[in-house]
């Protein structure tokens, strides 16, 4: 059984927000960095509640398959409030 979880604060890193939207190809509009902005308001909050908007979860993915990867962990180590899309990976 795995016992290393990954830093919630990692999910909700700005910088790998960003990097994550610009590798879906996402335009750099006004509008979908004020939907970025308030992907990482709710994740910082705790508030965020997948399967609400598929384009801020499709990011969202992004950076959990990123952090599974560069840690070598599975979906375990990945918060229950966001296991549903670590899942679909």
């Amino acid at each position: 059984m795995q016992s290393r979880r990954i830093p919630y604060a990692e999910f909700y890193d700005y910088g790998r927000l960003e990097k994550a939207a610009r590798s879906l190809h996402r335009e750099e509009t006004e509008e979908n960095e004020v939907e970025l902005l308030n992907l990482h308001n709710h994740l910082v909050w705790h508030s965020y509640h997948p399967g609400e908007n598929p384009e801020t979860d499709a990011i969202l993915s992004v950076v959990i398959k990123e952090l599974l990867i560069e840690n070598n962990l599975d979906d375990s180590a990945v918060p229950t409030e966001l296991r549903s899309l670590a899942s679909a990976l």
